[in-house]
């Protein structure tokens, strides 16, 4: 009757001792989560702070792009109004070429 009442004790801390064990693993499994979703606030705000860099980036671009184009064509415009004359023989030699050279490629 000691051996039931002491095998009972054992078999009684070995309850204790799972439980205190189920609830130390859903405490570390509570904290490794909350790590995870800290980390992963910190690098989806380190992606975001990343994107919004280059989406700048990419505005600031396309506006000196856009500020070279006009200027391009502001150019053009001035160079044309300066030599209409000159313009216009250029105009009608690229044409003629353009179209020699189709007319050649429609041969082949």
């Amino acid at each position: 009757m000691a051996e039931d009442n002491n095998l009972q004790e054992e078999i009684d801390a070995l309850k204790s001792d799972l439980a205190n064990l189920r609830s130390d693993i859903s405490e570390l499994t509570g904290a490794v989560r909350d790590m995870g979703y800290a980390k992963a606030g910190e690098w989806r705000g380190s992606v975001e702070d990343e994107l919004n860099e280059r989406r700048e980036d990419l505005r600031r671009a396309m506006g000196a792009a856009r500020d070279r184009g006009r200027w391009a064509e502001e150019e053009f415009e001035q160079r044309v109004n300066d030599h209409p004359w000159g313009s216009l023989l250029a105009a009608l030699g690229v044409g003629f070429i353009l179209a020699k050279v189709m007319e050649r490629g429609e041969r082949r």
